[in-house]
Formats: structure tokens, sequence, C-alpha cells
């Protein structure tokens, strides 16, 4: 009888553990400086990207970013599996999940995840 407050305790931790570790900050990886929002741009805009399209380095970026911040909650199976979206539903998609926790997801981070998400996971 003495074993079940126990189990029951860790279970609990257990379970404390793994709801915490989605709110868990990460400080941010070094890398190359990322240009500020061009003049007028809005916080509440969906994340930009360029016109020209991603580079093979910008979209493994966006596939680290997309790990270490997404990757937190759900995976991309789970994110994305077969699904498909435009550029602007994937921005909108990025946008929300953005504004679920402030400052988990920067601007610069999110339009990287945007990049990896179109280039692997948008419509043609």
């Amino acid at each position: 009888m003495r074993r079940r407050p126990a189990v029951f305790l860790v279970l609990s931790l257990l379970a404390l553990a793994a709801a915490a570790g989605c709110s868990k900050p990460e400080p941010p990886a070094p890398g190359p400086a990322v240009p500020a929002a061009p003049p007028g741009a809005q916080a509440s805009e969906p994340a930009a990207a360029p016109a020209a399209g991603a580079t093979a380095a910008e979209i493994a970026q966006g596939k680290v970013s997309f790990g270490r911040k997404c990757g937190v909650c759900h995976d991309i199976d789970r994110a994305a599996g077969d699904r498909r979206e435009t550029r602007e539903g994937w921005a909108a998609i990025v946008k929300d999940m953005q504004n679920k926790k402030a400052g988990w997801i920067s601007d610069a981070e999110a339009a990287k995840i945007l990049e990896y998400l179109v280039a692997e996971h948008g419509k043609d």
C-alpha cells in the first residue's frame, strides 16, 4: 500500500516536467546578423520572406529553428505531415504560434521557419 503514493508522486512529477518543457526559454543561437524589418513593417504582420526565394542554407537554418522552437511541443509530422499550405497560409500559422508565447519565436526565427515550411511543405 505504500507504493501507491510514491508511484502517484513520480507520475505527477513526470507530468509536470513534460508540461514545463514547452515553456522553457532557450538562449539565442549564435549566427549571422539578421537585417531589421523594413520601415513601416508592423509586428502584427505575418512573417515575410525574400521574394526571390530562400537558399538551401536558409532553408536548413529554418529547419534547425523549427526543431529548436516548434519541436519543443510538436515534431514536423504533427505540425505538417502531408499538409501543404501556401506561403500566406504558413505565414498565418507561424504567426499564430509566435503569438502563443510572447518572445519565444522572434521575427527573424519566424521568417526562417516560414522559408523552411514553404520550401518543404508548401503548395507548388
